[in-house]
């Protein structure tokens, strides 16, 4: 019994560790879920009130020069990602992002993905930190320091965008 009781405790302590990345989930009065915190692509991926991040993510093909490059030149780049489960650019470039990132064999560990309110703001004070005013909104980091964003929609494409920030740092 008292083995059964330390190893609950563990599990809740555990538990309570990773309580800094959760995330939560409310519905607006027309049934839309918002999702706020920090979230992976899998949940959106995997959760059936979020159909258009599957649709968008399988009907999309990035251009294979730019995943090419994107693989040897990204490896060691941080991505911090904003988006709304609300926002219509969200639904369209956030899909698109990761598919790129995945086939060019970005580590997931290497993106924070964190969704925000209708007011753009987040539990955790980062939206304050990087300004973010608008979503979705991309910012690439390379030892520590800022290398560029894309902010609300790409110029040629995610992946192009993507591509020239990396050529220029």
């Amino acid at each position: 019994m008292e083995r059964t009781m330390l190893f609950l405790g563990a599990l809740l302590f555990l538990a309570g560790c990773g309580a800094s990345d959760a995330y939560k989930v409310s519905s607006e009065p027309n049934g839309q879920k918002i999702v706020t915190g920090r979230i992976s692509p899998s949940m959106l991926a995997s959760d059936s009130s979020f159909q258009w991040y599957r649709e968008n993510y399988a009907s999309f093909t990035p251009d294979s020069a730019s995943v090419v490059f994107l693989s040897s030149a990204a490896k060691n780049i941080h991505f911090i990602v904003f988006g709304g489960t609300w926002c219509g650019d969200t639904k369209r470039e956030l899909p698109k992002f990761f598919k790129t990132v995945s086939l060019a064999h970005i580590p997931e560990s290497n993106i924070e993905l964190y969704g925000v309110d209708r007011s753009k703001e987040s539990d955790n004070g980062l939206t304050d930190k990087y300004h973010v005013i608008y979503v979705p909104t991309f910012i690439l980091f390379s030892d520590g320091k800022e290398v560029g964003r894309i902010v609300e929609h790409p110029e040629e494409g995610i992946e192009f965008d993507l591509m020239h920030m990396l050529q220029k740092k």
